[in-house]
């Protein structure tokens, strides 16, 4: 516990006055998207991300002293993800009779999700390294980022991946609801969670606190179940 709480404060030391970028970054996403009515294609990462990147390769930043500079606001997201219960806890009472559809979906949803990347990436023989990057893009970038080092992928990828993920999820999820006439807002909460973790629960929470608090517990759920079984299924069918 110790080496823990000290990898954690040495994370947070680490952040120098480069993390202006990612503050500045966010806060013209976050103008530009609600300019353009909240469009998923206007999200905020989509705006912030080329903005940032760019900044880097002007001033000749490299991505790794950058990455360690946003230390605190790395430390942060696994903070804010345990600060999702707080909206959870007042669905609790609603759950009882729910959880045997919701366990059934985030276990098909996140076998379905790693599974669908081993079969499209050998079928398309990418390399293990890329593989390996892909596996965990369902699942929050926290989770995403243990996972994938812990596998031998790359952090710079997943990082991507996990955000182009979640976009892609929210555009496509309501055209899916609505072609389903899925107006329940739990369902379209929970598959938000489960398909689009972070971003899909702020997409969710947009909707109501509801939404929100089912799609919260679909990502974590799904953060779960992928930490318990990826890495075995990567060492038995994985590159």
């Amino acid at each position: 516990m110790p080496e823990l709480i000290m990898q954690q404060w040495q994370q947070i030391t680490e952040s120098s006055w480069l993390i202006l970028f990612s503050i500045l970054g966010f806060g013209v996403g976050v103008f530009v998207y609600r300019r353009c009515g909240k469009h998923p294609l206007s999200h905020p990462l989509l705006i912030s991300t080329p903005l940032i990147g760019l900044a880097l390769y002007l001033l000749n930043i490299d991505y790794v002293d950058y990455y360690a500079a946003n230390g605190v606001l790395n430390w942060l997201l696994g903070a804010a993800t345990v600060a999702l219960a707080v909206p959870l806890s007042l669905q609790i009472k609603n759950l009882s009779s729910l959880w045997p559809v919701i366990l059934l979906t985030v276990l098909i949803g996140g076998l379905f999700a790693a599974g669908s990347v081993l079969v499209i990436g050998n079928w398309f023989m990418l390399e293990p390294t890329a593989i390996l990057s892909l596996v965990a893009k369902s699942v929050t970038t926290p989770i995403a980022m243990i996972i994938t080092e812990q596998l031998g992928g790359l952090i710079t990828l997943i990082t991507v991946l996990v955000l182009f993920t979640g976009i892609i999820g929210i555009i496509v999820a309501e055209p899916i609801f609505t072609f389903f006439n899925l107006q329940d807002e739990r369902w379209q909460g929970l598959i938000l969670g489960v398909s689009a973790h972070a971003i899909g629960t702020l997409k969710a929470f947009e909707k109501s606190p509801r939404c929100g608090a089912f799609s919260t517990i679909g990502m974590g759920l799904n953060g779960i179940w992928t930490t318990l079984f990826l890495i075995p299924l990567m060492h038995a069918f994985g590159p």
